[in-house]
Protein backbone atom coordinates (compact mmCIF):
# COMPACT_ATOMS: atom_id res chain seq x y z
CA UNK A 1 0.00 0.00 0.00
CA UNK A 2 1.06 3.48 -0.61
CA UNK A 3 0.18 6.54 1.55
CA UNK A 4 0.61 9.62 0.48
CA UNK A 5 1.15 13.20 3.19
CA UNK A 6 -0.98 16.45 2.29
CA UNK A 7 -0.13 19.76 4.40
CA UNK A 8 -2.47 22.49 4.14
CA UNK A 9 -2.17 26.51 3.83
CA UNK A 10 -5.38 27.48 3.68
CA UNK A 11 -7.28 26.12 0.87
CA UNK A 12 -4.37 24.82 -0.65
CA UNK A 13 -3.16 20.87 -0.23
CA UNK A 14 0.95 20.43 -0.94
CA UNK A 15 2.13 16.97 -0.97
CA UNK A 16 5.18 16.59 1.56
CA UNK A 17 5.51 12.88 1.88
CA UNK A 18 5.01 9.75 0.00
CA UNK A 19 5.86 6.32 1.71
CA UNK A 20 4.59 2.63 1.37
CA UNK A 21 3.31 1.50 4.47
CA UNK A 22 1.67 -1.86 5.62
CA UNK A 23 -0.52 -0.39 8.42
CA UNK A 24 -3.02 2.44 8.21
CA UNK A 25 -2.97 3.48 11.64
CA UNK A 26 0.75 3.51 12.11
CA UNK A 27 0.78 5.97 9.11
CA UNK A 28 -2.38 7.79 10.90
CA UNK A 29 -0.73 8.48 14.79
CA UNK A 30 2.79 9.39 12.37
CA UNK A 31 1.50 12.23 10.13
CA UNK A 32 -1.04 13.09 12.90
CA UNK A 33 -0.93 16.97 12.23
CA UNK A 34 -1.53 16.27 7.99
CA UNK A 35 -4.29 17.64 6.88
CA UNK A 36 -5.32 14.50 4.54
CA UNK A 37 -3.74 10.98 3.77
CA UNK A 38 -4.61 9.37 0.85
CA UNK A 39 -3.76 5.41 0.46
CA UNK A 40 -3.49 3.66 -2.54
CA UNK A 41 -2.88 0.00 -3.90
CA UNK A 42 0.84 -0.64 -4.94
CA UNK A 43 0.38 0.38 -8.37
CA UNK A 44 -1.14 3.84 -7.42
CA UNK A 45 -4.13 3.50 -9.62
CA UNK A 46 -7.20 2.39 -6.97
CA UNK A 47 -7.75 4.98 -3.86
CA UNK A 48 -8.25 2.62 -0.90
CA UNK A 49 -8.71 5.50 1.73
CA UNK A 50 -8.55 9.01 2.10
CA UNK A 51 -8.76 10.35 5.67
CA UNK A 52 -8.27 13.37 7.97
CA UNK A 53 -5.81 12.54 10.86
CA UNK A 54 -6.87 15.46 13.06
CA UNK A 55 -10.17 14.47 13.53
Amino acid sequence: MLAIIYSCIGPLYIKIAEEKCEDMDEVRSKWKYACLIEFFDDNKENLLDSIDPRS
